[in-house]
């Protein structure tokens, strides 16, 4: 994993900046220059803006690529820990972008060519019929803290996964924890935590404004994207994003038949 460029006090005063006194941007600049932030709970804020963008958003710094295991016949239920790395055993598993299954007869020797393909994502109640269903695994669901995949397999498949864990921080957070989002998040991450804290220290019109910043105005909201100006989380994607927007993309014409 890179070196992070950035901690917690670089978002709450400023990059390269650590305490109130000198402070010179970050939360602290958007709430007033207040000295009592930390106090009232400022690296809180900063954690949970940031957890929250983490649910809804992949960053690459904070995705794993989990080992390889091998399913069960007759199986179609397992632990998530057991696709996960062992450093990671026990953390939330905030997305799960794919898992991938290789077809049978598979060859672990060092660079021979397996086939295989990603196996889709379907709800529970889509893919329960197939739970009794013997054949190759095509679909997997989360339940819980439990794997689903169906058709439940017919011999031992080996899959891995790509998971992204929930941000890490110290219990309870402290300036010199990481910020492992990507480094041009660092502004969202500011006015979310500083939205969060305008509320708890009843600063409406700040709040107000920062969620406006943040999301759009009332009708680019209302119309979900359709119409007004878009806010600073429309506009930015991760880097994952902008490398597949750069990619080549097929179109396949549709001809209606007269």
């Amino acid at each position: 994993m890179p070196t992070a460029k950035y901690v917690l006090d670089d978002l709450m005063f400023g990059i390269a900046s650590n305490s109130p006194g000198n402070a010179k941007g970050g939360v602290m600049a958007k709430l007033a220059m207040r000295q009592d932030l930390l106090q009232l709970g400022g690296y809180t804020w900063l954690m949970d803006a940031i957890l929250e963008l983490s649910r809804n958003f992949r960053f690459q710094w904070l995705e794993q690529t989990g080992p390889l295991v091998w399913t069960q016949p007759g199986i179609s239920n397992y632990p998530l820990d057991m696709f996960l790395q062992p450093t990671d055993a026990g953390k939330i598993a905030n997305l799960i972008p794919s898992i991938f299954r290789y077809f049978l007869p598979y060859d672990p020797i060092l660079g021979v060519v397996n086939p295989g393909s990603q196996l889709l994502w379907k709800t529970v109640d889509a893919i329960e019929l197939m739970f009794n269903t013997p054949g190759i695994p095509a679909y997997f669901t989360r339940y819980g803290t439990s794997v689903r995949i169906a058709p439940v397999p017919y011999a031992s498949f080996p899959m891995f996964m790509r998971y992204q864990v929930e941000h890490p921080f110290s219990t309870p957070p402290v300036g010199s924890d990481e910020f492992l989002l990507d480094n041009d998040w660092r502004e969202i991450a500011e006015y979310a935590a500083a939205e969060r804290g305008a509320i708890n220290i009843r600063m409406s019109d700040y709040a107000s404004n920062y969620h406006t910043i943040l999301f759009g105005d009332p009708e680019f909201e209302r119309s979900s994207g359709g119409r007004g100006n878009p806010g600073l989380i429309f506009r930015r994607v991760s880097q994952m994003e902008t490398d597949s927007e750069s990619q080549m993309r097929q179109i396949r014409p549709m001809v209606p038949l007269l």
